[in-house]
């Protein structure tokens, strides 16, 4: 398996799978939208997009949202979006992504990789404690929907 960064040649096979993971949280498909997304993430370099191929199949991606901490006065790394194909589950790619995304996060100065997952989602804090991922104890997370 190799892991690398996605570039525009990458939207045929990336999209479809950002698609169904989009699916998994009630979005609907919107395929132009998705890819357009997708395009200008990576155009504009707003987002760093990993993907793990299997020969030329692509089997997931992760997808993280550079950010700064104003306190440590360096780069963060949001971890948003992490999916496996259905198929290539059980294989530890998901652990691969992380440790990829890490590595990177690190070259890049990040101070840390943050990510949110959904209290009820057993398997990915499973996923991230194995991966060294500590749950926040000092900060509550709130959201304002606009």
């Amino acid at each position: 398996m190799r892991i690398i960064s996605a570039e525009l040649q990458h939207l045929d096979q990336l999209t479809p799978m950002f698609i169904r993971y989009r699916e998994l949280y009630g979005a609907k498909p919107q395929p132009e939208a998705s890819k357009d997304f997708l395009a200008e993430r990576i155009n504009k370099q707003e987002a760093v997009i990993l993907l793990a191929f299997e020969e030329e199949t692509l089997l997931g991606f992760c997808l993280v949202y550079p950010s700064f901490s104003s306190v440590s006065l360096r780069p963060i790394w949001i971890l948003n979006d992490l999916y496996v194909a259905e198929g290539a589950r059980r294989k530890h790619i998901a652990q691969q992504l992380l440790q990829a995304t890490a590595e990177q996060a690190r070259a890049h100065d990040a101070v840390r990789l943050r990510v949110s997952i959904h209290a009820s989602n057993e398997i990915a804090q499973r996923l991230y404690e194995s991966a060294h991922f500590l749950e926040d104890q000092h900060f509550r997370n709130y959201i304002l929907l606009l």
